[in-house]
């Protein structure tokens, strides 16, 4: 008998609150609503910012990750792929869909707590040291740097690293391949 006299009580005090809620929203109606998701939906997806609309122009496709807030326009003859890493990091690979062709571009993000690369960072993540034709350059509103490099396994690179909302933006390709990756970092919009 003590647990329905609860439940009663429970469903009772819920049903006065929601009605002071109604009656307090329907006198303040500047005070927004918070609606709550439904039980099916994850609390990565409530918070995870859904890609603004966007033209994708011909012969391109578009990618978007709603983790790092990032989109950009790829040839669409390259394929997309995220391989998660330690510590809240993340390469995406744009490769010919063939495999024949050894060429396209990839993106490593990882969280940086610096407002500027500093020289030590850099050699950190790419061991070579090698920076030459460095050119300050601007992608989506944030400040960056463009520069050829070395790869042990890739050869002479073409890379474009910047810094935004808390993570530090690497960009690879090949150094014939520039005007790929020029493009595609043009095409960057952050949400």
């Amino acid at each position: 008998m003590k647990k329905v006299i609860l439940h009663i009580s429970s469903a009772v005090m819920l049903a006065l609150l929601l009605g002071i809620a109604f009656w307090f929203m329907q006198k303040n109606p500047s005070i927004p609503i918070m609606l709550l998701p439904d039980a099916a939906t994850t609390t990565a997806s409530v918070l995870e910012t859904k890609a603004p609309a966007r033209n994708v122009p011909e012969g391109y496709k578009e990618y978007h990750n709603g983790t790092y807030h990032l989109s950009l326009f790829y040839p669409d003859n390259l394929t997309a792929h995220e391989f998660p890493e330690e510590g809240g990091a993340m390469t995406v690979t744009f490769e010919y869909l063939d495999k024949k062709t050894a060429s396209g571009f990839q993106i490593f993000i990882v969280p940086f707590s610096g407002g500027q690369i500093t020289q030590e960072r850099f050699k950190e993540d790419d061991p070579s040291g090698v920076m030459q034709n460095l050119k300050n350059i601007e992608v989506a509103g944030a400040v960056g740097a463009s520069f050829n490099s070395q790869d042990k396994i890739l050869g002479a690179t073409y890379e474009i690293w910047f810094t935004h909302g808390g993570y530090l933006y690497e960009a690879t390709t090949f150094k014939e391949t520039q005007s790929m990756l020029d493009a595609a970092m043009s095409s960057v919009v952050f949400y």
